[in-house]
C-alpha cells in the first residue's frame, strides 16, 4: 500500500474508477470462474477457507517470481494450476513423494511450474504398510490384528520373492501357493499381481467362512477371482464363478484360460451349451457362468431329471458384482417354462379386464372418470331397491323436459330408438332431471359436474354444507345424455372396475348368454380367478402408466423388460407375472402370450445358500452399513472388507444441482457437456459420459445436443451391436449418452489427451435409487489412478413428492441465508484488488488473498445432499421389506423341495417312467396350489397342507381323474391311450372331458 496516502480508502476508490474506464484484462466472468474453482476446493475437496487463502497467497507469490513484470496471463495461470489441483484431487493434507504438502511445493522456489504439475499428477503405487493401515482404519472392515499381521507376512514374502521354508505351517503353505499363482499370472497375463490383489487373495484364503470384498472399479477384480479360484481348485474343490452377465463370464474365461491351463486346472463356461456339453462343463474344477445359468442347470438336473450336474456339489461360490446379485437381484427367480394349456382360457378374461380398465381415464390430477352410461341407467342403479324400471326413469326425464313429449311411448314400442332420443340431450339439461330424482327419492344424492370448453371441471347444483355429502354419487355430465362416475382415489377406481368385471364374469358349466358384457371362464379355474382378480386389475391399471423405452422396450420377439433402475440391461429372458406382461402385449398389439403358473424355480438367494458359508464375492460397491448387515442376515458367516485402491483415487465430484423443470434440466445438461468438450485456456477438451435413467431420456438428450457437439454415440440397448463404443479409446470431445447400461462393469478407456485435460467427465442425470448405483456410475471415471470428474444434474419433477418438498424447503432456506450472507458484498472488492494486482498497481498479494475467508463458505447441506441423505435413509427401511420378501422366497423353495421329494417317490414307484400326462397333471396341480393356497401361515402348516393335497391329487390320478377337474387332463390322457392302441379307454377319457364341461 502507499503509506503516503492518509486515506487508503480514497486510493482504492480512485483506482477502481480509473480501472473501470480503462482496464479490460479481467472480466467479472473471469473472477466468477476463479472463485468457483476456489470454492470447489472448499466444497468438494474439503479445504478450509483459511487454507485456500494461504494457498492463493502462495500462488500469487510464485506467479510474481516467474512472470517478471507481465501479469496479463495471471488468470490463465491461476486457472491452470487450480484445475491441476482439482482433477488430481489434492487435499490440504496431501503429500508428494518427497513428503511436501502442496503449500510447501508451491512455496519451494526450486520447483518449476512444470515440476509442480508433475508432482500433482504422478502418484506411486501404495506400499504394503499403507494398504494394511487403510484396511485397519476403515470402520466397517471386519478384520483383526492377527489376520492383518498374517497377510502382511505372506504378501511381503511373495512380493519380495523371498525363499519360503516348508515348516508345515499354514502360512508357509499359503506363501508357496501364492508364489506359484503369482508366477502363473505373470507368465500368462504378462504382469505381476499388485499388492492390493495379493492382499485381497490373502483375506479370502485365510478366511474359514465367506468373505465379501469391496474392490474399486478398475482395480483388477477378474485377476483376484481367478487367483482365488485357482487356490480352491488346487485344494481339490469345485469352484463356481458367477459373473454379472454372460458376456463378462465368457470374456473372463477367455482371458484366464491359459492361466488355469498352466496350473493344470480344468475350466469351462456354462453359457449357451447343449445338454451333453453342459454335462462335460460341470465335470471341470472351475466353471464360469451367470447365476441364471447355474440356477437353470440345477432345475434341469433336479426337476427335469436330466443329470446335468453329475455328482458335482456346492463347495465354493465366487460372485462378481456381489451386491447386485445378492441385493438388487436376490429375489429374482429362475424357472423352466411348463406347458399348461389350461391357462390359455384366462386370455378372454385378461382381454375383458384390459377393455374395462381402458374405459377409465384421468381428467385432472385428482379425478378419474369411468365409462359413459346413459343417464337413466345411472339412476336405475341407485334406486334398484325401489322396484322402479328404466322406463319409469325415462318418464321422469320426459316430465322434466329432458326428453321430448311422447319419447318414452316410442321407446317402449321400439327400444332401439333410445340412443337416438337421448343423442341431443345437452349436459346442462340433465341437472334439472337429477334434481327431480333427488326430490322423488330422498335416498339419492348426486354431486354433478361438467367440463368447460377450457377443460376445467366445474361443479353444478352445489349444495349447502351439512347435507348427506358422504353419500353423494359424483357424476360428470356429458352431452348426448351420458354420465360418467367420478373417483378421487385409486382404491375407489379399483373397486369400481372390479365390480364391473365381476358382474360380467361367469364360470362354466353354466347357461351361456349372448352378451358383449359377459366373460365365460372354465369352472376349474374359479379358485385361481378369485385369488388373483384384484392383482390382475391392479396390473392392468399399472400397464396403462408404464412407458416404452422406460420400463420396457419393443423387440421383434415381443415386450422385453428393462432393469432401468440398476443395470440398464434389456432382460431378454424375463417376463412380468400376474398378467402384467399380457396387458402390455395388448397395449401394443402383440400376439397374446399365455400366462404361466410357475411349477419350478430357483432364486438367486436359494442358489447361493446351497454353498453354506463358502460364498466369496467382490464388488466396487458393497454399500452402507444397513446393506452389509442385511447381507449378513441372509448369508451364514459372511464378513466384509474394503480393499484400498492401489493408487490414490482422483475422482472430483462437482457439486450436484437440482433443476426445477424438464426444459431447463435438459438445457443445463447440454451446457455442461458443451463446456467440458470445448477447450478452455487452462485445459484441453474432455470426453463425457452422460448416464440417463431411461432409454427415452437418453434419446431426448441425444436430440437436444443436436449439432452442438459432433462426436456423440448412444449406448442404450444390449441387443444392439455396441462394439464401436468400446473398440477404441475415447478421444477429446467424444460423448457417450447411455443408460445405467454404461454403469456397472463397463470399462471405458480414454486417450492420453483426455487424461491430461482432466479425464472422463460423468454426468448423472437422475438421482439413483441407492448410493451403490450412483457410485457405480461415478466409478466409470478416475480409474486406475487416472483423474476424472462426475456431477449429478437432477430434475426436481422426477423426484418423489417427499423429495420435492425437501428441495422446496431448502430453496426457501437458501433465500433466507442469502439475505443475511455478506460474502457476496466482498466479491466486487475482491475483483477490484485482483485487477489492481494484475495491472501492477499493487504488490500487496495479501490484500487479495485475505479476502477469501470472507467469500468462501463451508456451506450447510445443499439440496442435493439433503435429498441423497433422505434417499439413503429410505433404502435402509426398504431393506426390511426386502428381508420379508426373501423369507417368502425361502418358504416357497422349501415347499418346492417337498414337492420334488414326492415327485422323486413317484418316479421310483414307476421305475423312472411315469406317464407324461400323469407328471404334467401333477406339475399343474402343484403350480395352481402355489398360486391359490400359499399364504402367510407357518412353513410347517403349509407343508402339512401341501403333502395332504398332493396325496389326494395322486389318488385321483390313479383313478384316472383330474385333480383339478381340468378337461385338458382327460384329452391328454386320451391321446396317450390312443397312441398305445387302447381305443376304448381313450374314448372313455374324451367322454369324461365332454361331461366335465360341455361349454
Amino acid at each position: 500500500m502507499d503509506d503516503s496516502n492518509p486515506n487508503p480508502g480514497v486510493k482504492h476508490i480512485f483506482r477502481f474508477t480509473y480501472l473501470h474506464t480503462s482496464l479490460r484484462l479481467l472480466s467479472p466472468n473471469d473472477v466468477k470462474k476463479l472463485l468457483q474453482k476456489l470454492q470447489a476446493l472448499v466444497t468438494n475437496i474439503k479445504w478450509s477457507p483459511e487454507d485456500v487463502s494461504d494457498l492463493f497467497d502462495a500462488l500469487l507469490i510464485r506467479f510474481e517470481l516467474t512472470s517478471t513484470n507481465d501479469r496479463s496471463h495471471l488468470i490463465n495461470w491461476l486457472m491452470q494450476t487450480l484445475h491441476c489441483i482439482e482433477v488430481n484431487f489434492i487435499t490440504s493434507s496431501w503429500r508428494s513423494k518427497s513428503r511436501q504438502t502442496l503449500l510447501e511445493l508451491v512455496q519451494d522456489k526450486t520447483v518449476t511450474d512444470e515440476e509442480l504439475k508433475n508432482h500433482l499428477s504422478k502418484d506411486e503405487q501404495k506400499t504394503l504398510d499403507e494398504i494394511i493401515q487403510e484396511i485397519r482404519h476403515e470402520k466397517l472392515n471386519q478384520v483383526d490384528e492377527k489376520l492383518l499381521d498374517d497377510i502382511k507376512d505372506i504378501v511381503s514374502s511373495v512380493h519380495k520373492k523371498l525363499t519360503v521354508h516348508k515348516d508345515g505351517s499354514k502360512k508357509s503353505e499359503l506363501k508357496l501357493i501364492l508364489q506359484t499363482i503369482c508366477d502363473a499370472v505373470e507368465k500368462t497375463a504378462k504382469y505381476r499381481p499388485r499388492l492390493t490383489q495379493m492382499v485381497s487373495w490373502c483375506l479370502m484364503a485365510l478366511s474359514t467362512t465367506g468373505r465379501l470384498l469391496q474392490v474399486g472399479t478398475g482395480e483388477g477384480k477378474s485377476c483376484i477371482v481367478a487367483m482365488f479360484a485357482a487356490f480352491r481348485a488346487m485344494k481339490g474343490e469345485k469352484v463356481d464363478i458367477m459373473s454379472s452377465s454372460p458376456v463378462l463370464a465368457e470374456r473372463d474365461l477367455d482371458d484366464w484360460k491359459e492361466f488355469y491351463k498352466l496350473l493344470n486346472i480344468s475350466v469351462d463356461c456354462n453359457i449357451n451349451k447343449l445338454d451333453d456339453d453342459l454335462k462335460k462343463c460341470y465335470q471341470c474344477q472351475v466353471v464360469y457362468g451367470t447365476v441364471e445359468e447355474f440356477a437353470g442347470d440345477w432345475l434341469r438336473h433336479h426337476f427335469q431329471r436330466m443329470g446335468i450336474l453329475g455328482n458335482r456339489t456346492y463347495q465354493c461360490a465366487i460372485v462378481d458384482e456381489v451386491d447386485s446379485l445378492m441385493l438388487d437381484k436376490g429375489h429374482h427367480v429362475v424357472y423352466i417354462s411348463s406347458d399348461m394349456p389350461a391357462l390359455q382360457h384366462l386370455n378372454p378374461l385378461l382381454a375383458f379386464i384390459w377393455a374395462t380398465v381402458n374405459q377409465y381415464s384421468k381428467i385432472n390430477r385428482q379425478t378419474t372418470v369411468g365409462r359413459k352410461y346413459p343417464f337413466h341407467q345411472v339412476v336405475s342403479k341407485q334406486i334398484k331397491d325401489e322396484g322402479i324400471d328404466e322406463f319409469s326413469v325415462l318418464q321422469i326425464a320426459e316430465e322434466a323436459g329432458v326428453l321430448a313429449k311422447g319419447s318414452v311411448r316410442e321407446i317402449r314400442r321400439n327400444p332401439s330408438l333410445l340412443m337416438e332420443k337421448i343423442a341431443n340431450v345437452p349436459a346442462d339439461k340433465l341437472v334439472e332431471f337429477f334434481k327431480t330424482v333427488e326430490r322423488k327419492f330422498p335416498s339419492c344424492h348426486f354431486a354433478l359436474h361438467c367440463k368447460s370448453t377450457d377443460g376445467e371441471i366445474k361443479e353444478l347444483h352445489k349444495k349447502p354444507q351439512g347435507g348427506n355429502e358422504q353419500r353423494q354419487v359424483s357424476l360428470l355430465l356429458v352431452n348426448g345424455g351420458f354420465c360418467q362416475y367420478m373417483y378421487t382415489d385409486k382404491n375407489s377406481v379399483l373397486r369400481a372396475a372390479e365390480e364391473e368385471i365381476r358382474g360380467a364374469l361367469h364360470f362354466t358349466p353354466c347357461q351361456l348368454k349372448d352378451s358383449e358384457s359377459s366373460c365365460f371362464i372354465p369352472g376349474f379355474l374359479s379358485d385361481l380367478v378369485e385369488s388373483k382378480l384384484k392383482v390382475w386389475i391392479e396390473n392392468a391399471f399399472h400397464a396403462q402408466t408404464m412407458q416404452m423405452d422406460h420400463e420396457y422396450v419393443l423387440e421383434r420377439h415381443g415386450i422385453v423388460p428393462v432393469d432401468y433402475s440398476c443395470t440398464g440391461v434389456v432382460e431378454n429372458f424375463m417376463q412380468w407375472t400376474d398378467g402384467l406382461h399380457q396387458f402390455l402385449e395388448m397395449k401394443h398389439g402383440f400376439k397374446l402370450s399365455v400366462m404361466t403358473a410357475i411349477t419350478n424355480y430357483m432364486s438367486s438367494v436359494g442358489l447361493l445358500q446351497k454353498y453354506g458359508s463358502q460364498i466369496y464375492g467382490m464388488s466396487g460397491t458393497l454399500g452402507q452399513q444397513a446393506e452389509t448387515e442385511t447381507l449378513q442376515k441372509i448369508y451364514e458367516g459372511i464378513t466384509t472388507c474394503q480393499i484400498p485402491s492401489f493408487k490414490r483415487r482422483k475422482l472430483f465430484e462437482v457439486e450436484g444441482m437440482i433443476v426445477e423443470n424438464e426444459n431447463k434440466w435438459i438445457e443445463k445438461i447440454c451446457d455442461v457437456v458443451v463446456e467440458q468438450t470445448k477447450p478452455a485456456p487452462y485445459r484441453g477438451q474432455r470426453a463425457v459420459l452422460i448416464i440417463c435413467e431411461t432409454i427415452k431420456w437418453a434419446k431426448t438428450v441425444h436430440r437436444a445436443l443436436g449439432d452442438k457437439v459432433p462426436h456423440k454415440k448412444l449406448y442404450i440397448n444390449n441387443n444392439m451391436d455396441n462394439k464401436a463404443i468400446f473398440s477404441k479409446h475415447l478421444e477429446a470431445g467424444d460423448i457417450i449418452i447411455a443408460t445405467n447400461l454404461a454403469g456397472r462393469g463397463t470399462d471405458l478407456q480414454i486417450s492420453d489427451s483426455v487424461k491430461k485435460a482432466g479425464g472422463l467427465f460423468v454426468v448423472q442425470t437422475f438421482l439413483p435409487r441407492n448410493a451403490r448405483v450412483e457410485a457405480q456410475a461415478f466409478g466409470r471415471a478416475a480409474r486406475q489412478g487416472s483423474p476424472g470428474s462426475a456431477q449429478l444434474i437432477v430434475c426436481s419433477r422426477h423426484l418423489s413428492e417427499l423429495h420435492q418438498l425437501l428441495v422446496l424447503t431448502r430453496r426457501l432456506q437458501s433465500l433466507l441465508e442469502d439475505v443475511t450472507d455478506v460474502s457476496s458484498s466482498f466479491h466486487s472488492l475482491f475483483m477490484m484488488h485482483l485487477r489492481l494486482y494484475q495491472k501492477g498497481y499493487s504488490d500487496e498479494h495479501k490484500e487479495v488473498s485475505s479476502m477469501l475467508p470472507l467469500i468462501l463458505t463451508e456451506k450447510s447441506d445443499s439440496a442435493i445432499m439433503m435429498v441423497k441423505t433422505l434417499r439413503d435413509d429410505s433404502v435402509a427401511k426398504e431393506l426390511s421389506t426386502y428381508l420379508e420378501c426373501i423369507q417368502n422366497i425361502k418358504k416357497k423353495e422349501e415347499l418346492f423341495g417337498l414337492y420334488l421329494q414326492i415327485l422323486n417317490d413317484l418316479y421310483k414307484d414307476c421305475s423312472n417312467k411315469p406317464a407324461e400326462s400323469y407328471v404334467a397333471a401333477l406339475n399343474e396341480f402343484w403350480g395352481m396350489w402355489l398360486l391359490t393356497k400359499f399364504n402367510k401361515d407357518s412353513i410347517s402348516l403349509l407343508k402339512i397342507r401341501l403333502k395332504d393335497d398332493l396325496n389326494k391329487a395322486m389318488q385321483k390320478l390313479k383313478k384316472g381323474e383330474s385333480p383339478l377337474s381340468n378337461l385338458h387332463h382327460y384329452t391328454a390322457l386320451g391321446n396317450e391311450l390312443r397312441k398305445k392302441g387302447k381305443l376304448s379307454e381313450s374314448i372313455t377319457m374324451y367322454t369324461k372331458a365332454i361331461k366335465e364341461d360341455h361349454c
